[in-house]
């Protein structure tokens, strides 16, 4: 039996070239996972926006039954929304309905659109509002 002994020490061109390839592969699957984290991290925060502009809306609506629930469902509450810069997303509509205007306590839904990377989201905030 003929046995090689390596007098040399150090890596070949091949063990070199594989070891940078798989460092290569790592390198770009880390910076994968971070641009998608990014991008979950901006449509997270968007979408807490969207729930704190809801929310804005709904506690006005809280301050604003008041005297009656007339004012609430009568109120432009878009208008109100932009004029109070809570339209700070891109292409951020604010829009207001109520399903029975007339009830005691009514039901109101906030919807919320926006753009976000080219695409348009859209979230609903339900919730019911009485005479204080």
């Amino acid at each position: 039996m003929i046995s090689f002994i390596r007098t040399k020490k150090g890596f070949t061109l091949i063990e070199a070239t594989v070891a940078a390839l798989l460092v290569g592969i790592g390198i770009v699957g880390l910076m994968a996972a971070f641009a998608s984290g990014l991008i979950l991290l901006e449509s997270s925060h968007n979408m807490a926006v969207a729930s704190s502009d809801a929310r804005s809306v709904f506690e006005e609506m809280r301050r604003s039954a008041g005297s009656g629930l007339n004012p609430v469902v009568t109120k432009n509450w878009t208008a109100w929304a932009q004029g109070n810069g809570l339209t700070t997303l891109t292409n951020e509509q604010i829009t207001v309905a109520f399903e029975n205007p007339n009830a005691d306590p009514v039901q109101a839904t906030v919807t919320v659109r926006w753009s976000e990377r080219n695409r348009n989201r859209q979230a609903n905030f339900v919730g019911l509002v009485t005479r204080r």
